[in-house]
């Protein structure tokens, strides 16, 4: 599947909810690691950013396949710093058409796909922060590739520049349980 099909698929099996730009890299992440799409990933400050997942919604954006907004600390409501701003993500009339045809021509991609994206929604509301913690602690097994306490995947999410606590590392391990890709 290609990557931007993937990612409109993902916005509608969301529910169409306001995704950011994190929690989009996060689900796509995962969807990587089932290699259902490619993307290379590398440590950013939110845990596994990719350039290809990044330029994919700012494309699909562009032709307007998806509705880009951003909230800025004028728009929502309560204190944020000044430089602020959180994007959110919709599929607009194309994209919903877009992904209408997607399902037709790939049914079985299209569930595979949304089996996972819906375990997400189901056990962390696709909340960026759950989503992040998962999304770095998944990657540092799978580098490590061996069994982790806590203490050694904090230290090494240091050496990221992650700041991962106990309960966010539970948390997160959980979710990666429930999606089958540790024991």
């Amino acid at each position: 599947m290609e990557l931007s099909d993937a990612i409109l698929i993902t916005v509608k099996v969301a529910g169409n909810r306001v995704l950011g730009r994190t929690a989009i890299q996060k689900l796509v992440y995962f969807l990587t690691i089932f290699n259902i799409i490619e993307a290379r990933y590398r440590p950013h400050y939110y845990g596994p950013y990719s350039v290809d997942v990044a330029s994919s919604i700012q494309m699909l954006s562009s032709v307007d396949f998806l509705i880009e907004e951003m909230d800025t600390p004028k728009t929502t409501g309560y204190s944020v710093p000044g430089n602020w701003k959180r994007y959110h993500y919709t599929l607009s009339f194309e994209g919903e058409e877009m992904v209408k045809d997607l399902i037709e021509s790939n049914p079985d991609d299209y569930e595979t796909l949304s089996q996972i994206i819906k375990i997400f929604g189901s056990t962390a509301d696709y909340n960026m922060d759950v989503l992040s913690w998962a999304a770095k602690v998944h990657y540092i097994l799978s580098k490590k590739n061996k069994t982790m306490t806590d203490d050694s995947i904090i230290q090494i999410a240091d050496s990221f520049g992650w700041k991962l606590s106990e309960d966010q590392i539970e948390m997160a391990i959980d979710l990666i349980k429930k999606i089958d890709l540790c024991e």
